[in-house]
This record gives structure tokens, C-alpha cells and sequence, in this order.
């Protein structure tokens, strides 16, 4: 019987820690820095009032008012495709690139 409880508990452990590994699924290292993903965490988010629907992309889009920044890597945008007109500075250049956005449009980021 002492043999048939411990044997329980060992399988009862090994699943448990089996769908903790599960649920901890590795994930891929952040392209930012620690001090960059401290000024990312202290960003408080964004209203929805102010979020672009997808559906409304076209349309700004055409208008020539918008600027389209895609901050992923340049693997991402390979593997994933990106919006025509598009211009990538990846989020990890994006500070020492800020001269390059425009200041008269609306950006939208993905």
C-alpha cells in the first residue's frame, strides 16, 4: 500500500510539473533592454478612443496623412509580411531614429 501511495505522488508530481513547464513555455528574449522595458512597463496604455481600427487603415492609408512605422525586427516582417508602404525601424533603433519620423502625420505603429 506504502508502495502504491508513493508511486501516486511520484506521478501526480511529474504531471504537475509537466504542465508547469507547459504553462512556462519559453519565451523568445525581448529585443529591448532591461532599462528599455523598465520605460515600456511604465507606460500606462493607450485609450481606446485613440486605437486605429483595423478597418479603418485603408482608408488613412489612401489619405497620405498616416505614417506607417513597423517596429519588429526585419525576421518578423519576413516571416509575418507587413502593410504596403511600410517604413521598419525596429523598436531597438527606434530612439537614436527618432529624426526620421515625421512630425506632421498621424503614426501608426505595429
Amino acid at each position: 500500500m506504502k508502495h502504491a501511495i508513493a508511486a501516486l505522488l511520484v506521478v501526480g508530481a511529474a504531471a504537475t510539473l509537466g504542465a508547469r513547464q507547459q504553462q512556462t513555455a519559453v519565451q523568445p528574449p525581448s529585443p529591448l533592454t532591461p532599462e528599455q522595458q523598465a520605460l515600456v512597463s511604465k507606460m500606462p496604455p493607450m485609450n481606446e478612443d485613440k486605437r486605429v481600427k483595423a478597418e479603418e487603415i485603408d482608408t488613412l492609408m489612401a489619405s497620405g496623412k498616416v505614417f506607417f512605422l513597423d517596429v519588429r525586427e526585419p525576421k518578423e516582417i519576413e516571416e509575418l509580411g507587413s502593410y504596403e508602404g511600410y517604413v521598419n525601424i525596429p523598436i531597438t533603433e527606434l530612439e537614436k531614429r527618432l529624426g526620421e519620423l515625421p512630425k506632421d502625420k498621424l503614426i501608426l505603429t505595429a
